[in-house]
C-alpha cells in the first residue's frame, strides 16, 4: 500500500513545483501589465473569461466515468463555493495588492498561507491546538505585519494597503484549500474547475468590465513581449497551474501544498530583481525568517512518552 502510495506522493509534489516556477514568472508579468496596459480588475476578468471557456469546452470531451459520481446540487455549490474564494476573490484581491506593492512583499506575504490554513484548520475543524501552534501563528502574522510597515525601495505608492490585500487573499485561498479537498477526492478535477470557474467569472465580471474594455492594452498598440507576458498568464498561469494545484489535492494534503510556497520568495525574488521590478531588502528575508520560524513551532509535536514491554 505504502510503496503504490508514494509514486502519486511524488506527482503530487511535482504538480505543484511547477506551479511555483509558474507563479514565479506570473507575478512579474502582472506587475509589467499593471496599471499601464490593464487596471487589476479588467486583469482578473480576463482571466476568468478564458478559464471558464477552456475548462467548460474541455469539460465536454471527458467521458462519464462509472466509478465517479455526477455532482449533486450541494457539490455543486459548495464547488461554486470554492470559486467565489479561492478564484474570484483570491484573484481581486491579490491583483489589487499587487498592483500597489512590490512583487517580492507580495511573495513574502504569501509563505503565511500554511500557517493560515492550520488557523483556519483549528477555528473550522476543530484540529489541536496548543502553545506551540499559538506561538506559530503569532510570529508568522508578526513577519507578515514587518514586512508591511518597513520602508520599501522603489516607487510603491502604497505598500502597506497593498501588503494588506495580499494577506487577505491568503485567507481567502487558504479557505479555499479546505474547502475543496473533499470535492477532488470525489469529482474530476476538471469538472470542478468548471464549477469553480464559472462561480469565479459570475463574480468577477461586474468588477472588470470598464476596465477589460478601457484598457490600453486593448485601445493601443501594446509591443510584442507585452503580448507574450499576456499569454503565459493566461494559458501556464490561469489554465495548467490553476488545475495541476487542484489536481495535486488528490495525492497530497491541502497542508503539505501550502508548504511550497516558502520557495517562491526565492524563485520569484530572483526573477523580480533580474527583470528591475524591486530592489533586494534585508526587510523581506527577516520577515521570511520570522515566517517561517512560526511554521516551524506549528509543527513542532509534544514528546511522546515510550513505553516497551519488558514482559
Amino acid at each position: 500500500m505504502e510503496t503504490t502510495q508514494k509514486p502519486k506522493e511524488i506527482i503530487g509534489h511535482l504538480m505543484v513545483l511547477s506551479t511555483i516556477i509558474i507563479y514565479s514568472f506570473n507575478t512579474n508579468f502582472m506587475k509589467i501589465l499593471m496599471p499601464e496596459w490593464i487596471a487589476p480588475h479588467g486583469l482578473a476578468l480576463i482571466r476568468c473569461t478564458v478559464m471558464v471557456l477552456g475548462f467548460w469546452i474541455i469539460s465536454f470531451f471527458i467521458p462519464a466515468s462509472k466509478q465517479q459520481a455526477k455532482p449533486k446540487r450541494k457539490d455543486i455549490l459548495m464547488m461554486m463555493l470554492g470559486g467565489l474564494l479561492g478564484i474570484g476573490g483570491n484573484l481581486l484581491l491579490y491583483l489589487n495588492g499587487l498592483n500597489i506593492t512590490g512583487p517580492v512583499d507580495a511573495f513574502v506575504i504569501r509563505t503565511v498561507q500554511p500557517i493560515v490554513v492550520i488557523a483556519l484548520a483549528v477555528l473550522i475543524l476543530h484540529v489541536d491546538f496548543n502553545r506551540y501552534k499559538a506561538i506559530g501563528i503569532v510570529l508568522g502574522l508578526a513577519g507578515t505585519l514587518y514586512v508591511s510597515i518597513t520602508p520599501h525601495a522603489g516607487t510603491m505608492k502604497d505598500s502597506f494597503t497593498g501588503d494588506i490585500l495580499v494577506f487577505v487573499s491568503s485567507i481567502f485561498n487558504g479557505l479555499y484549500l479546505i474547502l475543496i479537498k473533499p470535492y477532488t477526492q470525489k469529482f474530476n478535477s476538471i469538472i470542478v474547475m468548471r464549477w469553480m470557474s464559472l462561480a469565479a467569472f459570475i463574480l468577477v465580471l461586474p468588477f472588470g468590465l470598464y476596465q477589460t474594455f478601457k484598457a490600453p492594452l486593448f485601445t493601443s498598440e501594446a509591443p510584442v513581449h507585452i503580448w507574450l507576458e499576456l499569454g503565459f498568464m493566461l494559458v501556464f498561469a490561469t489554465m495548467i497551474a490553476y488545475f495541476l494545484n487542484l489536481k495535486a489535492l488528490q495525492y497530497i494534503t491541502p497542508f503539505v501544498e501550502s508548504v511550497y510556497i516558502y520557495l517562491l520568495p526565492i524563485t520569484g525574488a530572483i526573477v523580480s530583481i533580474s527583470l528591475g521590478l524591486q530592489k533586494f531588502s534585508w526587510h523581506d528575508p527577516i520577515a521570511l525568517v520570522l515566517i517561517i520560524a512560526g511554521f516551524a513551532l506549528i509543527n513542532k509535536k509534544k514528546k511522546a512518552t515510550i513505553v516497551t514491554n519488558q514482559s
